[in-house]
Order: structure tokens, then C-alpha cells, then sequence
């Protein structure tokens, strides 16, 4: 190992010990490569790794393909679940975040299962709102699906407005926000599209 110098117990004694193995490791110059190729101890070695990886050589090209697309989809979905998320985290402060979680999480399965708007919408807060009966959630979904405005300004603005702590608003206020909050995941998850 190399010398010492009156410096390095200054060093040895401000990092901690994990610091200091990898700062020897780093600087030590002595250490010989793990193992050479050209040995014969490292052809059997090598077979053995390759012989490992034979197992892939048994997939098909169709079989990977459609196993790496189911992949990707799945792939897509949690980002753009992780996505949605995030924006309702900063458009919904005031909104619990476990409640906004779900939301994101079934915004996905509602556009793919419902073609109408408040049928999405529905589908989104319905195990979170067990209850509330799907028909009366239908009929306080209707403003917000159906509104004359443009989108934006689709009784969004109104829930952000609405100050008041999660626990403070009644049932009807809790599933009118919910419901406007699923409006908003929605339209996010057509803009990320």
C-alpha cells in the first residue's frame, strides 16, 4: 500500500470508515484484474454464464415481442398513472392524497371501459364514495360532463376554490369534489395521450 503522508491522518480522521475503504480501494495500485480470459480457469467459467443464458435462446421472436408490448403497456400505464397523479397533487392540495391516488389509478380502466364522460367520471369514484349509489352519482356527474363551457372551465375552478378542509365539506361537497377531480384526471390523461 502506498506511504503515508502527515495529511492522511487529518483525512483518516474526518470521513467515515465506509469513505475511507473506498478511498483506499480507489487509490491502492496494486490490485490485480479479478481474472484474465486468456487462463484456462476462465473457459470453464464462461461456459457456465453461457450455458445460464441459454434459457433465452428457447423464446421465440413473436414470443418476445408480445411479451416485451404487454411490458411496455404496462410500463406506459404506471407512468402515466404516476403522471396524472402528480398533477392532481398540485391542481387538489386541499383533497386527501390517498383519495387523489385512487383516483389516478382508475382514471386508465374507466376511459378504456365507459365511452360517456360521466360514466368515466363515475366509475373513478365509486369505491372511493361506497356510499353513494352509482345512480346519484350520475345525476351530480351530469353538470361537470355535460357543461356548455369548454372544459376548462368545467366546475374545476369552482372545487379549487373552495378553501375549506377535506373534512369540513359535507358528503355532497366531498363527492361533487371527487367528481370534479376525476374531470380533471381525465382531461389530463386525453392531453398526455
Amino acid at each position: 500500500m502506498a506511504t503515508q503522508s502527515p495529511d492522511s491522518q487529518y483525512f483518516r480522521d474526518s470521513l467515515p470508515q465506509a469513505q475511507m475503504e473506498l478511498l483506499a480501494t480507489i487509490v491502492q495500485t496494486d490490485v490485480a484484474y479479478p481474472w484474465n480470459p486468456a487462463q484456462l480457469e476462465s473457459e470453464s467459467y464462461l461456459t457456465d454464464l453461457e450455458q445460464e443464458f441459454a434459457l433465452f435462446d428457447s423464446f421465440s421472436d413473436s414470443d418476445i415481442a408480445q411479451k416485451s408490448g404487454v411490458l411496455f403497456a404496462q410500463l406506459e400505464q404506471v407512468w402515466l398513472s404516476s403522471a396524472v397523479q402528480k398533477s392532481l397533487r398540485e391542481k387538489f392540495a386541499l383533497v386527501p392524497q390517498d383519495f387523489l391516488a385512487r383516483i389516478a389509478q382508475s382514471v386508465q380502466n374507466a376511459t378504456v371501459k365507459y365511452q360517456s364522460l360521466a360514466d368515466q367520471m363515475v366509475e373513478c369514484v365509486l369505491d372511493i364514495l361506497p356510499q353513494w349509489a352509482e345512480e346519484d352519482l350520475q345525476v351530480l356527474a351530469r353538470p361537470l360532463a355535460y357543461a356548455m363551457r369548454e372544459a376548462d372551465s368545467s366546475g374545476v375552478e369552482v372545487v379549487i376554490e373552495t378553501k375549506r378542509p377535506w373534512a369540513q365539506l359535507s358528503e355532497i361537497e366531498q363527492a361533487r369534489v371527487g367528481l370534479a377531480v376525476a374531470r380533471y384526471a381525465i382531461s389530463q390523461l386525453e392531453i398526455s395521450d
